[in-house]
C-alpha cells in the first residue's frame, strides 16, 4: 500500500511539472513603464467571459497598475462580449462582461472600443449605440480615429500621436462564408472602410500613428497562423504611411512581431481573460501565453508599450524612438 501512494504521488508530480513548464508564467522584468510626464493609456483585448478565465484577475491588475501609471483612456480591442455578443443595449452582458468587472473608479475615464468577430454573432450597431446609455463607452462609429495633442503648455513632454481603429472582421473573406452565423459582414462596405483608412493615413502629421484592429495580420500560435485578406488589403497600408504599431487581439497571446526592413511593429495584445500558448516565429521578439493588459506611453520622440501579466507584473517592453 506505501509502495502504491508513493507511485502515486511521483505520477501526480509528473504531471503538475509538465503542466507547469507548458503553461508557466513568463518572468518579470523591472522597468519603467511610463514616461516622467508622459501621455499614457491602457490596452486590454477578449475580455468579455463574464468575470471567468482571470477576467477579474486582470481588471484587478490594472487597477494596482493604475498606481504606477494613470492612463488617460483605457482601449477594448474587440470581443468584448464572448460567445455571441449581444443582442441590444439592455443585454445583461453589458453588466456582466463589462460594467461590474471594471467597476474600479481607476476605470471611470473613457473607454474606445472596437468590434470584434465575436460581436459579429451579435447586433454590432447596439456595440456603437451604447455610447449613449454609458458615458465612459465612447464607440463613435465601426471606424474612427482618436488624436492625442500636447497642450501649449506640455509640448516639451509629449509628442503628438493618432489612432486609428478599424473592423477587421469585414476585411477576412472566411467570415462571408459563414453568412448564418456572421450576418452582419453581408452589410458592411469593406472597401469603403479601406479608403477611409487610406485617407486618413496620408493626411495624418502627427508622430506616432497606431492601428488598432482585432484580428492580427501576422500571428505565430497554434489556433491561429497570417491572415491573408489582410496581408493583402491592410498591411500595405501601414507600411506606406509609415504606420508605428498595429495593435490587435483575437489570438489571446501576447505577441510582438517584426519584418526585416519594415518599421511597423506588429503586436498581439493577449486576453483579458483566457490566454493560449504561442508558438515563437522567425519574426516573434517576444511571446507569452499570459493573459494580461498592455501600457502605452509616448514621451517625447519616443514611445514605449509595456505587456502586463494577470499578476500584474511587467513581462515585455519594447520602445519606438523617432
Amino acid at each position: 500500500m506505501r509502495k502504491f501512494e508513493i507511485k502515486k504521488v511521483s505520477l501526480l508530480t509528473l504531471l503538475l511539472c509538465v503542466f507547469t513548464f507548458t503553461y508557466a508564467q513568463s518572468e518579470r522584468i523591472e522597468v519603467e513603464v511610463e514616461y516622467d510626464d508622459g501621455y499614457n493609456f491602457y490596452v486590454i483585448s477578449d475580455l468579455g467571459r463574464n468575470g471567468y478565465y482571470r477576467q477579474k484577475d486582470v481588471a484587478e491588475a490594472m487597477v494596482r497598475m493604475v498606481e504606477v501609471a494613470e492612463p488617460e483612456f483605457f482601449v477594448s480591442a474587440g470581443d468584448t462580449h464572448h460567445w455571441s455578443g449581444v443582442e441590444s443595449v439592455y443585454d445583461p452582458l453589458w453588466m456582466t462582461n463589462f460594467e461590474l468587472i471594471y467597476d474600479h473608479p481607476h476605470f471611470m475615464v473613457e473607454w474606445y472600443p472596437i468590434l470584434g468577430n465575436h460581436e459579429y454573432r451579435g447586433n454590432t450597431q447596439a456595440m456603437i449605440d451604447y455610447t449613449r446609455i454609458s458615458r465612459r463607452w465612447v464607440m463613435l462609429d465601426r471606424y474612427y480615429t482618436k488624436l492625442i495633442q500636447p497642450d501649449p503648455d506640455e509640448i516639451d513632454e509629449f509628442d503628438t500621436a493618432e489612432l486609428f481603429f478599424i473592423d477587421t472582421t469585414p476585411l477576412i473573406s472566411d467570415y462571408y462564408e459563414d453568412g448564418n452565423k456572421y450576418a452582419d459582414v453581408f452589410k458592411q462596405d469593406s472597401t469603403a472602410q479601406l479608403q477611409w483608412l487610406e485617407e486618413q493615413l496620408a493626411n495624418s502629421t502627427v508622430t506616432f500613428k497606431i492601428v488598432i484592429g482585432h484580428h492580427p495580420i501576422y500571428v505565430s500560435e497554434k489556433k491561429r497562423v497570417d491572415e491573408q485578406d489582410l496581408i493583402e488589403k491592410l498591411d500595405p497600408l501601414l507600411r506606406k504611411y509609415g504606420v508605428d504599431l498595429y495593435i490587435a487581439g483575437h489570438s489571446h497571446t501576447f505577441q510582438h512581431l517584426t519584418k526585416p526592413g519594415i518599421k511597423v511593429n506588429y503586436v498581439v495584445n493577449s486576453s483579458a481573460s483566457l490566454g493560449r500558448v504561442p508558438v515563437k516565429g522567425p519574426d516573434t521578439r517576444f511571446c507569452s501565453p499570459d493573459e494580461g493588459f498592455s501600457v502605452i506611453s509616448i514621451g517625447k520622440g519616443r514611445m514605449k508599450m509595456t505587456f502586463v501579466n494577470y499578476l500584474g507584473d511587467p513581462i515585455y517592453q519594447f520602445e519606438i524612438v523617432k
